[in-house]
């Protein structure tokens, strides 16, 4: 895609400075056997062999097949369908106090959903430590829900301590009660070697599986698999019939890398009028980067028509979501009064936000505005401590603006 172009001649009457552009697209997550894995890791596996156990015990389990369907489709107590039935009507505190009565009586569902309520501060203040004990209460007897559940628990870190081995054990236990997303999750987990030995194969296996339950998530992460040639994978059209099935299904990641497929040309001929359809879906659907991406094709004008209002419609909607480059192209386009009215207040407003993020040009440029009086009252104290950061910033990603040491000099 294009990135951030010069601005245009005619803005010769105050300085005119380049919009933030090329971001790097698209990248674009029964008890004897429980007690068998812990053994294996604490026993066979040590420390750096403690991966391996989670193979064997997968093996172990996919021998055994589901266990928790039929306990799934037991019959549900009465308290919990009155419990389900508060929560609808919004009477949070009856429906935790019933699903706690029967949590404690031992019924999973009611554990799964008590921790749901304890995880997302559902009627009672958010607590991930006590989430992750009722997870785990449900997903000790196979409740798929919540294993998949305490995966991501222990992938994410949250009221635990992360452990890659221990989210990837969850994971297969809820991917063999047939827990699609967590067949999606296991996938990954052996695509990156995280809690397993790096595995491409078994990694294909469990994404493909998932992908053909229609797992939007799944679909995305096999078509990019096949585009990538990942393992040695043939991308004989699967990648866009894969992206394309999840972009479909309003996954927005998908949609994103279907502009990107249309807009570079990778794995299908490029495409503008689908490019923009597909990033438009994408920053819809609130994903940043399309929403970026979007901006700078609207302000360049070279592969669409331009149009500056639109460009800062969605720089806007990228800056409201705190992307540092749509923060500072925003501030810029208020500076130079570009697809609205000159508003030096928004613009500073802007162009710090993205400065405090660590942007490099943005603090460069809230330097020389302090230092040369643009817009605002020369002030060197603030223009140096500007500059310092910039200097320091550029250090690391390189590509320092001609002037900045010169600047820099100046106030040292």
């Amino acid at each position: 895609c294009a990135s951030g172009r010069a601005l245009p001649a005619e803005h010769t009457k105050r300085p005119v400075f380049r919009l933030a552009g090329d971001l790097e697209w698209p990248r674009t997550p029964r008890k004897g056997f429980r007690m068998l894995a812990m053994r294996c890791r604490k026993l066979l596996f040590p420390d750096q062999f403690a991966r391996a156990a989670v193979l064997v015990c997968t093996v172990c389990l996919w021998c055994l097949g589901p266990t928790s369907a039929a306990q799934e489709a037991q019959a549900v107590p009465q308290q919990y369908e009155d419990a389900l039935a508060a929560l609808e009507q919004g009477q949070l505190e009856t429906a935790r106090g019933l699903w706690s009565a029967l949590a404690e009586q031992g019924d999973a569902a009611s554990q799964y959903q008590l921790a749901r309520m304890h995880h997302y501060g559902t009627g009672t203040a958010r607590n991930l430590v006590l989430a992750s004990t009722w997870y785990r209460a449900a997903a000790e007897q196979g409740y798929a829900n919540a294993q998949n559940a305490l995966g991501w628990r222990y992938y994410n870190g949250d009221g635990i301590l992360q452990d890659y081995i221990e989210a990837t054990h969850w994971f297969s236990r809820a991917a063999i009660n047939g827990h699609t997303g967590a067949r999606n999750q296991l996938g990954w987990m052996f695509l990156h070697g995280l809690g397993v030995p790096r595995d491409i194969s078994e990694a294909k296996k469990w994404l493909q599986d998932a992908a053909d339950r229609g797992y939007a998530e799944a679909q995305n992460n096999l078509g990019w698999m096949y585009l990538k040639g990942i393992g040695d994978l043939e991308d004989n059209g699967q990648s866009l019939d894969w992206i394309a099935k999840a972009a479909k299904q309003g996954l927005a990641k998908a949609q994103d890398n279907l502009g990107w497929m249309y807009h570079t040309g990778t794995g299908v001929e490029k495409n503008i009028n689908q490019t923009v359809h597909w990033y438009r879906k994408a920053a819809l659907n609130g994903h940043v980067d399309a929403q970026f991406k979007l901006g700078t094709l609207c302000y360049n004008g070279t592969e669409i028509t331009q149009d500056l209002p639109g460009a800062l419609r969605w720089f806007e909607m990228g800056a409201q979501q705190n992307l540092a480059q749509a923060q500072f192209n925003l501030g810029v386009m208020y500076f130079n009064g570009e697809g609205a009215a000159q508003d030096i207040g928004k613009a500073f407003a802007w162009l710090e936000k993205a400065a405090q993020q660590e942007f490099a040009i943005a603090q460069y440029t809230l330097g020389t505005f302090y230092q040369d009086g643009i817009g605002v009252k020369k002030n060197n104290i603030r223009a140096e401590q500007w500059l310092n950061k910039a200097v320091a910033n550029y250090e690391i990603s390189g590509n320092a603006p001609e002037d900045l040491n010169q600047r820099y000099q100046q106030l040292h």
